[in-house]
């Protein structure tokens, strides 16, 4: 393996710079399948079943499903669903390789979501199981690594700004990791928050005892404080904090909903021209790790937001985090942050320039071997289809 730690903030802010648009949203896959011009034939559902796994894993609850040539996908009983009837009667004539079709569909007939991302995802497993290539070789590979970050939550109830940032500190030193999100509270009036004081006390703390080369950015927690303020003059008060001590990102410097009232003032934030990226997301509010396409590209064309997050298991599949990271590469100033959907994303993040994947969260390893974390990056995956299954 290479052994590459030199990645500093610098150089990875200089890498989220703008692409050229060039994406076309929804296409299907069927015209690029081989660089040859050749498309496959369709493939149909034979058969499907629920099974477990053999050896040392944790998730070992897996859906098979067989296709017409005999050709197998599988995904994670994700949630413990292990029943595609109602997936299997919406497709029953359509072509498992057309992904856009079939998500299209199965949406289009009112197939639960449960099913419907289940099916997706192993359709695309699949499909590059069956031409020998992992899944983000199907896309088109553009990198062969990419920097995880991790997590650090702030857990004890005597925590102090100073603890935490120890804490931090010894959480970089122990993992290999440079790029962590902190999970510290927000100030949001209710019992679980904390003031202002003590939040730009944080930051500076963390960044003082990991020092000026680290890639921070915060996510406040818990759920009840799971925004920064509710007062915008404090949001940009945290803002420019945050951009001269470096940090990297914001997610939810102020409660996203309702949207109406929230996102005219996410503009006014942007329109500071922060140094950080700004991502919407809050407690009770359909934007965060599960938000819809639509609106995702609302927050972004309103000017709002210039980072988005969506999660492969949390909400929908493949195709639908596909289409985020498809609608970055059209705007060319947008970073998708796909979140802890390990093998799903980590053959995502590979087929994405780094100006829209630059990081991916992967502070542990239940679908990836720990053999593809090397220090501060994550591996591309070598095995045919999504997961490791052999």
């Amino acid at each position: 393996m290479i052994h590459d730690y030199q990645t500093t903030r610098r150089r990875f802010l200089t890498s989220c710079g703008t692409l050229a648009a060039g994406a076309v949203i929804g296409r299907g896959l069927l015209a690029a399948d081989d660089a040859g011009g050749h498309t496959p034939e369709p493939l149909y559902l034979k058969s499907w079943e629920a099974i477990e796994l053999p050896g040392e894993r944790k998730f070992k609850e897996f859906v098979k499903i067989t296709a017409t040539d005999g050709s197998v996908g599988y995904c994670r009983a994700l949630g413990g669903t292990r029943d595609l009837k109602l997936a299997e009667q919406a497709v029953a004539k359509t072509n498992l390789l057309d992904h856009e079709a079939l998500y299209n569909l199965m949406v289009s007939k009112h197939v639960p979501e449960s099913q419907r991302k289940i099916l997706d995802i192993a359709c695309w497993d699949l499909h590059a199981r069956m031409r020998d290539k992992p899944m983000h070789a199907l896309l088109g590979t553009r990198k062969k690594k990419i920097l995880r970050y991790g997590d650090v939550r702030w857990h004890a109830s005597d925590m102090t700004p100073d603890r935490y940032a120890k804490q931090v500190a010894s959480y970089l030193e122990r993992t290999g990791v440079i790029a962590t999100k902190l999970h510290f509270p927000g100030n949001m009036g209710n019992e679980d928050s904390m003031p202002l004081k003590d939040i730009m006390n944080t930051l500076s703390a963390v960044r003082k005892a990991v020092g000026d080369d680290r890639i921070l950015a915060w996510d406040p927690y818990p759920r009840k404080a799971e925004s920064a303020t509710t007062s915008l003059d404090e949001a940009k008060e945290m803002i420019r904090h945050m951009d001269d001590l470096g940090y990297s990102w914001l997610e939810g410097p102020l409660l996203p909903v309702p949207y109406e009232e929230q996102i005219p003032k996410y503009v006014e934030l942007m329109q500071m021209k922060p140094k950080l990226r700004i991502q919407a997301e809050g407690h009770g509010s359909p934007i965060g790790d599960g938000t819809p396409y639509s609106d995702m590209v609302r927050w972004v064309e309103a000017g709002a937001v210039n980072q988005c997050s969506t999660d492969a298991y949390i909400k929908e599949g493949m195709t639908h985090a596909k289409r985020f990271l498809d609608y970055a590469k059209s705007r060319g100033n947008l970073v998708i942050n796909l979140h802890w959907a390990w093998a799903p994303h980590a053959h995502l993040v590979m087929a994405y320039d780094d100006s829209i994947c630059p990081v991916a969260e992967f502070p542990m390893t239940e679908d990836i071997p720990k053999a593809y974390l090397d220090g501060p990056h994550l591996l591309a995956p070598d095995w045919p289809g999504i997961y490791c299954i052999d």
